[in-house]
């Protein structure tokens, strides 16, 4: 049986990590949908504040990496579309302004993270007798 193994690694990845990384990808593809179809910055804002705290809570292991899933759809959506206008590219002011959507879904993300290590006790380690 053939089990997907970490880039330069021989442990299995969990699939946990994969669900986990589907799942922000998905939500990541909704939040840009909103953003692109006129939600208004604060909802997109609110999306992905409240979706990186979900997964910062369902996954804490490595909530960089779920900020980063979940972020950077609504960046890359705003700077195609933008690209794509027939007056041109706009100035790269504009198309790095996008980028200001990674705050809030790493904010998210790193609150997720903390309150699930505060609210969820550590099991004990085991005995080593």
């Amino acid at each position: 049986m053939n089990v997907p193994r970490a880039p330069g690694s021989s442990a299995p990845v969990r699939t946990a990590t994969l669900w986990l990384t589907a799942l922000a990808i998905v939500l990541g593809f909704i939040t840009a949908y909103a953003a692109l179809h006129g939600a208004g910055d604060l909802l997109v804002y609110v999306l992905l504040f409240m979706f990186g705290g979900l997964l910062g809570y369902v996954g804490p292991e490595s909530p960089w990496r779920w900020g980063l899933v979940l972020g950077i759809w609504v960046p890359i959506a705003e700077i195609v579309y933008r690209m794509s206008l027939p007056s041109g590219a706009p100035p790269p002011a504009q198309l790095l302004q996008p980028l200001i959507a990674l705050v809030p879904s790493f904010l998210g993300v790193y609150i997720g993270m903390v309150l699930r290590r505060r609210l969820v006790p550590s099991p004990p380690p085991p005995d080593s007798e």
